[in-house]
């Protein structure tokens, strides 16, 4: 019979994320004009992320703050990767803890602010217990990947954008 000692088991000491790192591949991507494609989510250690890709460079982590979001959108809508003043370390822990509800309140966010056009995969279309929605911008497109709950149906179709 096999005897287990975990006393002696070290709990791992991560780094923490190099959000800097992350920054720095970001605005190379900008750099380039790539169309980037977002999602948004709370990591693992509870900041909001985007998590973000394009065709050149596969899906990552980004830690978001005030400037840092505005900036991105700065450059979804005009292509404009000018970072001065952005301190990508700067970073502070949410205070949501579920990435859906963060997700579902960012695309309330979005639709109250009709800065951009936001498609609606229709529900038979999509994923049962899904919904999909898409942000379309010059530079590139914000997904919206969320649990299709009461709550964000019955606000979606009291602002006409859904059936």
């Amino acid at each position: 019979m096999i005897t287990f000692n975990f006393e002696s088991v070290v709990s791992s000491n991560r780094e923490p994320y190099n959000n800097v790192a992350a920054h720095e591949e970001l605005k190379s991507m900008m750099s380039r004009f790539d169309r980037l494609n977002i999602f948004f989510d709370i990591d693992e250690d509870g900041y909001e992320v985007i998590k973000v890709e394009s065709t050149y460079v596969k899906r990552f982590a980004y830690q978001l703050n005030d400037k840092s979001a505005n900036w991105l959108m700065a450059y979804l809508s005009t292509g404009k990767s000018e970072d001065f003043g952005i301190e990508p370390s700067e970073v502070q822990k949410s205070d949501q803890t579920n990435g859906n509800e963060y997700r579902k309140n960012m695309l309330k966010l979005f639709v109250e602010s009709k800065a951009v056009n936001i498609q609606f995969t229709p529900e038979f279309r999509d994923r049962r217990g899904q919904l999909t929605a898409v942000a379309n911008f010059k530079f590139g497109n914000i997904f919206f990947f969320i649990n299709r709950d009461e709550d964000i149906v019955s606000y979606l179709q009291e602002k006409e954008l859904i059936r």
